[in-house]
C-alpha cells in the first residue's frame, strides 16, 4: 500500500503526472483526462509550468473552455494579445465582457492608462470573466468589438475634420 506524498496516513489513489508525487483521493485534481498534486495544478493555472509538464498539456486544458472561471480559467495561447476594441471603448467593452475594472476608464487622466492596460490584458480578462462558448466565439465577438471601436474613431476623426473646416 503506497501512501500520499501529502498526507501519509492516507492511501495513494494515482500519482502526478507533473512531478511524480503519489496524491489521495484529496489531493488529486484531474486535468485534462489526467491527475494532478494540487500544487502542479496550481503551477498550471499560474502558467509556471514546471519542466516535467509539457505544453501540450495546456493545450489539452485550455480545449477543455476553462472561460468564465476566474483566476482558474486557462487561458488559450490563440486569444493572447493586444485587444483593439478594449483600447478603442474601454468602459463599454467592459460593461460587455464583464471586466468591470475598465469602468476605472471614466476616471480623468486614468482613462489613457486604463485603455492601454486593457489593450494589453483586455483578452485575458474576457476569457476570466465571461463564459464563452468557444474560442472561435470569443474571437468573433473580440473582432465585432474592434470594427465597431475602428467605425467610431474613424467617425469622431471625420466629424473633427468637417468642424474644424467649418470654423474658418
Amino acid at each position: 500500500m503506497a501512501n500520499c506524498a501529502y498526507h501519509p496516513d492516507r492511501e495513494a489513489v494515482g500519482a502526478c503526472v507533473g512531478c511524480g508525487n503519489l496524491v489521495c483521493a484529496e489531493c488529486k485534481t484531474m486535468l485534462g483526462g489526467k491527475i494532478y498534486c494540487n500544487p502542479c495544478a496550481d503551477k498550471i493555472f499560474s502558467g509556471k509550468l514546471e519542466a516535467g509538464v509539457r505544453r501540450a498539456e495546456t493545450s489539452v486544458l485550455a480545449a477543455e473552455n476553462t472561460s468564465g472561471r476566474g483566476s482558474s480559467a486557462v487561458i488559450p495561447e490563440e486569444i493572447r494579445g493586444w485587444n483593439w476594441g478594449a483600447f478603442l471603448l474601454p468602459w463599454l467593452w467592459g460593461i460587455g465582457n464583464s471586466v468591470w475594472i475598465a469602468l476605472l476608464a471614466l476616471i480623468p487622466y486614468a482613462g489613457i492608462i486604463m485603455a492601454i492596460v486593457l489593450g494589453v490584458k483586455g483578452n485575458e480578462w474576457a476569457w476570466r470573466n465571461k463564459r464563452w462558448d468557444s474560442i472561435e466565439h470569443f474571437k468573433r465577438t473580440q473582432s465585432t468589438w474592434t470594427k465597431w471601436g475602428i467605425g467610431i474613431a474613424v467617425f469622431g476623426i471625420l466629424i473633427g475634420i468637417i468642424v474644424a473646416i467649418a470654423g474658418q
